[in-house]
């Protein structure tokens, strides 16, 4: 079952938590971020977004990262996740989780 977490920002601040496949699906390279998190496709530092470092099961971090098509899916599905229970998406159009989901999502093609 895919897991599912939100933050705030974009890319090089990146805590923005994209939604990923199941933590125990993923490669050591994908945990690492040298593959994309979805389509095992190797990243390099052009090519990638990070997807939102968090905790892993043995105590460590994951530091999961995309391709940007990849992303931008991720991205569009993290909004139609967030958006409906956001106060903020509720009333303001620059939420910071929408903006920055809207941005990879518009850069990844979408």
């Amino acid at each position: 079952m895919p897991e599912t977490t939100h933050s705030t920002d974009l890319r090089t601040d990146s805590v923005l938590q994209l939604p990923l496949p199941a933590i125990s699906l993923l490669s050591d390279r994908q945990r690492r971020g040298a593959d994309c998190a979805w389509c095992r496709m190797a990243l390099t530092t052009e090519t990638a977004v990070d997807a939102g470092e968090r905790p892993a099961v043995d105590g460590g971090n994951l530091f999961p990262r995309g391709c940007w098509e990849c992303a931008a899916r991720a991205a569009h599905r993290l909004l139609w996740e967030h958006c409906p229970t956001c106060d903020v998406c509720r009333t303001d159009p620059s939420c910071p989780t929408a903006v920055a989901a809207q941005r990879i999502m518009r850069e990844g093609g979408l």
